[in-house]
């Protein structure tokens, strides 16, 4: 509805006295004491921000105002009065509300805003399916609706009640706020603070909407004495008891309003100490009919409608009409039938007997059954159900609820569907349902929780499923509680029991969809733990799926062995299952299995070298990515590019895309999309030597988690400088062996730059056997690539230098500034020349220490020019020790850095021995090594007891 001109305020002789000053508002009414008609007063100070919001979105940048107070403080008031001032400026507003109902639809306050345009926009909340990418397209769609209606005059949106919005609309507002700025619109959003502890969805919410810059927070305390003493004079024609009225009611406008009907009764009347005293009066003083009609209305809802009021209380439909014309002239209900107050309908609610309640719900879940729109009602068919128990029928309220969190699924209400999914497995249990009806509905429950990000909650409804299935010893129902979580691979967070063994041994031998699924999902879960038998299981899958021709699993069975043949020998088959899913998809008309199709053939041509082919798919997955408009889909196409930004050396391009790509992640609180994006945007600072924060938090985090991620996140901290806490992580490393396929290529490439560092002999030469097989690829993750490393002859050229097999070092080294010039990612390129001059400069040969000092220069200035800062000065002090220092006898100082490298010290030690700093210390054991030939501590350290001995 859009809010209408009001008439003019009523003008009345101000009684003598009375200050002058401040904001006072009166609307005409036949009732001195309604919601609508009640004086406004003060608020001075909160009306001119909202005002200043106002002139925010009219000059084209919109703002979002969250108003808090207790019940009763005119919260709803100053947001009416901003609406009435926008539509006199040309703007149009509009009104959404959370009901305290808990039989509402989902979304109903964005489908009141929404219908206010008579156009069928409600319609954009019909949604098609179910998934992640339904639901925020669903938000995409309302959000671009809302922008185009807000051109070019501007949109005020008043969203009361926000305690009471249903989940999906709470996440509704939070989507929106993160693009409020971009629109001419103004939400003032208001809420009861009193709800807010106990209440953690609701305090989640206002907890990330105070993030967002475009949100502004008032909270509105009571009026003030003089206030009070205004508001009494405009209601009674006169003040004189501000200062009781103001201690009783702290200055709440809805109770000085209240004690004010006292005293107009009676002005010697004593005043009752609790507000909810003075509303019961009003109420006793009703007649016996019109007390069952507000009754009634307060238990069930005041928007029922005088059919449903005249079904509940037994009276004819003429006492129900003037019982209605009775509530409203006594300033309870309006003319339609809502109450005029909140609190008014709490007192009233609170006042009926249980009994009374439970067969008024009762009453109303049978006179809704019976209309012939039932099937659009089965939300407010099971709430009242529910509601009405344990005097109705359970095995009904059990149906009904199950029916209404199907039809909360479809509507992308997750957190609604998982509610009545559970209150539909609690009350079967009461109804005589058999396990597997239960387990159904756990199932369904896991499904919504799954889909609402709560894994661990969802985890346990799985397992409470298969405990039903297991009773019975029902393999189907336990296969079907193991699938209940498909596309769910953050296992390694808590793994969960291995359900997919024990269904797969209770379902009859021989091929079967379901066999295959579960197959695929099996191989899934292993390849964290068992990536060997992760592969087998997968091939199995795949080969059961084809021959049932049942494409949901041959699509489940093609996933499962993209993920297990993530390793370096996979890459040919993986563009070869990309092409089978994209072919599968398009026979479908399926746009999120074409966009895997193509993401796993882009992951693939990186791996396999072929930049510039992965660039045209990337266009191929952003394309996809458009049309389906989810966040997990436009994730990965930006953690995609900002992996190539980084390794062109775009570095503001890979930053920008990275903090984009963990907005995406945080955003969806998806934990798997989380943890690589914080690693990017920690490692895109590195090459820049700026920004060291996040390193600690992604150590802390992710790599502690993770085992896998510790190497990557050692090399990162290597590169910023912290030698220690590197070597402490590196020492921690796992068995490569171990990992999951997909990441043995990256780690083993952060590995081999690890054990140079260290003097790991043996660990480079297990590194160089693993990767020469691999020398012509590139190093990166086989599935979710966050970081090209380049060509693999550079950890190669690493891990021959490491062992002192200079010659062979040099020759991978070679081929990687060629190959990785050709790829066009010249910060690996940069690295590897680096590289080849630390190693001819300890060969020693003839000219090799000339072209080491030529090279070191050379890199040294590219890197400048690239911004590669800390590479730069690697590269400059290079050039300069091997310009400075002839082969020969160390210097003094050098000499005594090398007894303290031969005692063991670190280089921090040897600082603080020295009182120099770190880097310092550093660059001299670095000098050493040039001077002498070495390629570790271990032989300065040896060299250092022979030469002392001589």
């Amino acid at each position: 509805m859009t809010f209408q001109c009001p008439r003019p305020p009523t003008t009345r002789p101000r009684p003598r006295g009375l200050r002058r000053g401040r904001a006072t508002i009166t609307r005409q009414s036949a009732s001195a004491f309604g919601h609508s008609t009640t004086p406004f007063v003060g608020r001075i100070r909160e009306l001119a921000i909202l005002v200043e919001a106002l002139d925010s979105v009219v000059a084209g940048a919109g703002r979002m105002v969250l108003i808090a107070g207790e019940p009763g403080v005119g919260k709803t008031r100053l947001a009416d009065l901003l609406a009435e001032r926008a539509r006199r400026r040309g703007l149009r507003a509009v009104r959404g509300r959370g009901l305290d109902d808990e039989g509402s639809p989902p979304y109903w306050p964005l489908r009141e805003i929404l219908k206010s345009w008579h156009d069928g926009a409600e319609q954009l909340l019909v949604a098609p399916s179910s998934s992640s990418a339904e639901r925020y397209a669903l938000f995409e769609s309302v959000t671009d609706y809302l922008s185009r209606a807000a051109t070019p005059t501007g949109l005020v949106i008043v969203l009361d009640d926000v305690q009471w919005l249903d989940p999906g609309s709470q996440a509704y507002l939070t989507y929106l706020a993160r693009d409020i700025a971009r629109m001419p619109i103004l939400v003032v959003a208001t809420y009861r603070d009193t709800e807010v502890v106990g209440n953690e969805p609701l305090r989640r919410t206002l907890s990330t909407l105070a993030d967002e810059p475009g949100v502004t927070g008032l909270r509105l305390g009571g009026l003030t004495e003089s206030e009070v003493d205004t508001l009494l004079t405009e209601l009674l024609g006169a003040g004189g008891a501000a200062a009781d009225v103001c201690r009783r009611t702290r200055g709440n406008p809805f109770f000085v309003t209240e004690l004010a009907r006292v005293l107009s009764d009676d002005v010697n009347a004593a005043l009752p100490e609790r507000i909810r005293d003075a509303v019961r009066s009003r109420l006793d003083r009703l007649t016996p009919p019109c007390r069952d009609i507000v009754t009634a209305a307060a238990t069930v809802g005041s928007g029922a409608g005088t059919g449903a009021l005249a079904a509940l209380s037994g009276h004819p439909m003429p006492t129900v009409l003037a019982a209605l014309d009775e509530a409203a002239a006594a300033a309870i209900l309006s003319s339609t039938g809502e109450f005029e107050h909140d609190l008014v309908r709490e007192t009233a609610r609170v006042e009926t007997p249980t009994a009374r309640r439970l067969e008024l719900h009762r009453r109303m879940a049978e006179y809704l059954a019976h209309r012939v729109d039932a099937a659009d009602r089965v939300a407010e068919i099971a709430f009242h159900l529910l509601a009405a128990l344990p005097v109705g029928d359970p095995a009904a309220a059990a149906t009904w609820a199950e029916r209404a969190a199907e039809r909360a699924l479809t509507q992308l209400a997750w957190e609604e569907a998982a509610r009545l999914y559970g209150r539909a497995a609690e009350v079967s249990a009461d109804a005589g349902f058999g396990e597997l009806d239960r387990s159904r509905m756990l199932i369904g429950k896991a499904k919504a929780q799954a889909r609402g990000n709560d894994i661990d909650g969802a985890r346990e409804s799985v397992l409470a499923a298969a405990e039903l299935a297991r009773a019975v010893h029902d393999g189907a129902g336990i296969a079907e509680a193991a699938l209940a979580l498909e596309g769910i691979t953050d296992n390694w967070i808590q793994p969960r029991k291995p359900l997919y063994e024990e269904a797969f041994e209770l379902l009859p031998d021989g091929d079967s969809p379901l066999r295959a699924r579960l197959l695929a999902h099996w191989a899934i879960q292993l390849a964290y733990r068992a990536p060997e038998e992760a592969e087998a299981r997968s091939a199995l899958a795949l080969a059961m799926a084809e021959r049932t021709g049942d494409r949901t699993a041959l699509r489940e069975a093609l996933r499962a062995r993209q993920i297990t043949r993530g390793g370096p020998d996979g890459v040919t088959e993986r563009l070869t299952l990309g092409d089978r899913m994209i072919a599968l998809g398009r026979e479908d008309d399926d746009d999120y299995v074409v966009f895997w199709g193509h993401l796993w053939r882009f992951d693939a041509l990186v791996q396999s070298g072929r930049i510039d082919h992965a660039d045209a798919e990337l266009i191929a997955v952003g394309r996809c990515a458009e049309r389906l408009r989810s966040p997990l889909a436009r994730w990965h196409l930006t953690r995609s590019s900002a992996a190539l930004a980084l390794g062109r050396g775009r570095f503001e391009q890979a930053r920008e895309l990275g903090e984009r790509a963990l907005a995406l992640a945080r955003s969806a609180s998806h934990i798997g999309a989380v943890s690589p994006s914080l690693g990017f945007v920690s490692l895109a600072d590195v090459p820049t030597g700026r920004g060291r924060d996040r390193a600690d938090e992604y150590c802390a985090g992710a790599a502690a988690a993770f085992p896998p991620l510790r190497a990557f996140g050692a090399a990162m901290v290597l590169g910023i400088g912290r030698r220690a806490e590197a070597e402490r992580l590196y020492r921690t490393l796992l068995p490569f062996d171990s990992l999951p396929v997909f990441v043995r290529l990256a780690v083993l490439a952060d590995t081999a730059e690890l054990a140079r560092e260290f003097d790991d002999r043996e660990m480079a030469a297990e590194i160089y056997r693993r990767l020469e097989p691999h020398a012509e690829l590139f190093a990166c993750n086989g599935a979710g690539i966050t970081a090209v490393r380049g060509s693999v002859h550079l950890p190669l050229g690493r891990a021959a230098a490491t062992q002192g097999r200079f010659d062979t070092a040099i020759r991978h080294l070679r081929a990687a500034i060629e190959v990785n010039r050709s790829a066009g990612l010249p910060p690996a390129a940069l690295e590897a020349e680096f590289e080849l001059a630390r190693v001819l400069a300890r060969r020693g040969r003839a000219g090799d220490r000339e072209q080491a000092q030529a090279l070191a220069a050379a890199t040294a200035a590219a890197a400048a020019a690239l911004g590669m800062v800390p590479l730069h000065e690697r590269c400059q002090e290079l050039a300069e020790s091997l310009a400075d220092h002839a082969p020969g006898p160390l210097t003094p100082r050098e000499r005594e850095i090398a007894e303290l490298v031969s005692r063991g010290l670190t280089n921090r030690q040897i600082a603080a021995a020295l009182h120099i700093a770190e880097r310092t210390a550093e660059n001299h054991v670095q000098h050493i090594l040039v001077k002498l030939g070495f390629t570790g501590r271990a032989q300065i350290a040896a060299w250092f007891v022979v030469d002392r001995r001589e």
